[in-house]
């Protein structure tokens, strides 16, 4: 019974190292020279059409070790972005919508503020599909494959407990 246990416990480890092959994180480094400490995700969550022709990029901002906001960078969605919307749903058939509150402008950046309900559903929830528009053009792009699920689950978490990662040169 003994060998049973301890085999399983092996398998279930090696499951679980498999598993945070693809978890995101946050890394940190520290300019000296400024006195001052960074921190950005270990990499952004891609919303792309099938032929990767138009998409966003998707992240979290943060400022001393803390989530301050959502940013995305819309690429083929038009030169220019306003008013832009990202719908995103989850495992459980709810979602969120969000409205940029940036001004107009034509490098494609958005940024988009959380309740802490909505903060809350991205701590909990894995993320099923996103849509995102700009609401400039009203061009749209809804990714059903996304690669991470538990990216925002796994990059809260990390910043929730200061678990951060120093990037090396």
């Amino acid at each position: 019974m003994k060998r049973i246990i301890l085999i399983l416990a092996i398998a279930l480890g090696a499951i679980n190292l498999q598993a945070q092959t693809d978890s995101a994180y946050v890394y940190y480094w520290e300019d000296t020279m400024e006195d001052k400490m960074y921190y950005t995700p270990s990499y952004d969550l891609v919303v792309a059409n099938e032929s990767k022709t138009k998409g966003s990029k998707i992240s979290i901002h943060l400022k001393d070790g803390e989530f301050r906001f959502l940013t995305a960078e819309l690429i083929g969605l038009g030169n220019c972005v306003e008013d832009n919307t990202i719908i995103i749903l989850f495992e459980d058939d709810t979602k969120i919508n969000l409205t940029s509150w940036n001004d107009f402008n034509c490098d494609g950046s958005a940024y988009l503020n959380l309740t802490p309900e909505q903060l809350t559903k991205l701590t909990t929830l894995e993320v099923k599909t996103i849509r995102v528009t700009n609401g400039y053009n009203h061009k749209s792009v809804t990714s059903h494959e996304i690669t991470n699920p538990r990216y925002f689950i796994q990059l809260l978490y990390a910043i929730d407990n200061k678990l951060f990662t120093l990037l090396e040169e």
